[in-house]
């Protein structure tokens, strides 16, 4: 049988049927990904049952989007960080949580990412761009580039991607302190952009989006790992 896999969404106000209607979204791309990988993809909504959801779940995918309420790390919140949800924080939370203690095979990208790295002790930029040493990382505010990340050898990571990749960012926030996570990937300015978790069966997290660029061996790897 397939595993199934759930993506986490956002909630976003948009002008769909009446105008500022609050809208689950999430992009086509991560569904497309786990499906052509030859997963179950299952769109996830906030909601209180984590443990009965987790039950159901083979896998899992923390997806982008908004900052995370500099609270979870003990600071104040930057001048730039003004989208965030105490919601989204608390559900998609206690989802890695309850997974890692179920040692559910996890992605973490972009906003998931950042996320767990919080999580397990971690610490972020707030702002790359006004960031010293961070300035030119890449593109924020809706606009992407491209750039090279360097993957550590004897990596998970690097076994399904290789030593050197092309990431993309869309970011304007960024990891600094990873916790008790493994720094596996750097950007060439030192940004952390991929860690994975010590003797845990399968957890890879990345800054890039690999559903954007079509990495689809990250995604076949989940589902491997998914049907263990």
């Amino acid at each position: 049988m397939s595993p199934l896999i759930g993506i986490t969404t956002s909630v976003n106000s948009r002008d769909y049927e009446v105008s500022n209607q609050s809208v689950v979204m999430l992009p086509s791309n991560y569904p497309s990904a786990i499906k052509n990988a030859g997963g179950i993809p299952l769109l996830l909504s906030e909601c209180d049952d984590v443990d009965e959801l987790l039950d159901c779940l083979d896998g899992l995918v923390i997806s982008g989007g908004r900052d995370i309420n500099p609270n979870l790390y003990g600071e104040a919140p930057h001048e730039k960080t003004v989208d965030f949800s105490d919601s989204q924080d608390k559900w998609e939370k206690s989802l890695i949580e309850g997974a890692i203690d179920r040692e559910i095979p996890l992605l973490c990208i972009c906003r998931g990412h950042q996320l767990l790295c919080v999580i397990r002790g971690g610490k972020l930029h707030q702002d790359l761009p006004t960031t010293k040493g961070f300035e030119e990382h890449g593109a924020t505010g809706g606009e992407w580039s491209d750039h090279i990340v360097k993957i550590e050898k004897n990596s998970l990571t690097s076994e399904l991607l290789g030593n050197e990749i092309i990431g993309n960012s869309g970011h304007h926030q960024g990891v600094y302190e990873a916790g008790d996570l493994k720094i596996v990937g750097r950007s060439l300015d030192g940004l952390i952009e991929a860690v994975e978790l010590n003797e845990y069966p399968f957890l890879i997290s990345t800054q890039w989006h690999p559903e954007m660029l079509k990495q689809n061996s990250i995604f076949e790897g989940l589902i491997q790992a998914s049907m263990q």
